[in-house]
């Protein structure tokens, strides 16, 4: 990969990256630490990429494995509030902090699908790839968010 491609990508593509791993661990210096890693992954891979969105989806992809990776780490940090992540997003109204502090507050697991799917555009069969399940656990998994969002927010949030 040339200089100038690998910055385009990183140009591109950081913000994203880190957000996802935000949505795992809810900590600035481990998100901080996964998407580093993934971009520098890309650096070193020889693999030829199609477009960019090929790109985009093999740097997700890479991203979720190196958050469950992290994990496995005997020096992982226990998650902590984090309201850096509240400035990386455009909030046009209150409703829509809301909605981002209730997702922050959802298990990992939930947060992570329902990143995947809204906020990544991603469709239910590529996120069970990625995060190595069946499609109907990602089905269940973003029922239940759905549900806890619901709880947290209420019904009429959805009106407004």
């Amino acid at each position: 990969m040339r200089n100038d491609e690998y910055i385009y990508a990183v140009k591109r593509n950081s913000n994203r990256l880190y957000l996802i791993a935000l949505s795992y661990f809810q900590n600035h210096h481990d998100a901080e630490d996964v998407m580093q890693d993934t971009l520098l992954k890309l650096w070193k891979t020889n693999k030829i990429f199609n477009d960019d969105e090929h790109m985009d989806k093999w740097l997700t992809i890479t991203c979720v494995h190196k958050c469950k990776d992290h994990f496995k780490s005997p020096f992982v940090k226990s998650n902590v509030a984090l309201d850096e992540a509240k400035d990386l997003y455009t909030f046009d109204t209150i409703k829509n902090f809301d909605v981002f502090n209730a997702i922050m507050s959802l298990p990992q697991k939930e947060r992570l699908v329902v990143h995947l799917f809204y906020y990544e555009d991603m469709q239910i069969n590529e996120i069970a790839k990625i995060i190595k399940c069946k499609p109907s656990a990602v089905k269940t998994r973003l029922h239940r968010a759905r549900t806890h969002l619901k709880e947290i927010l209420g019904d009429d949030w959805i009106n407004e």
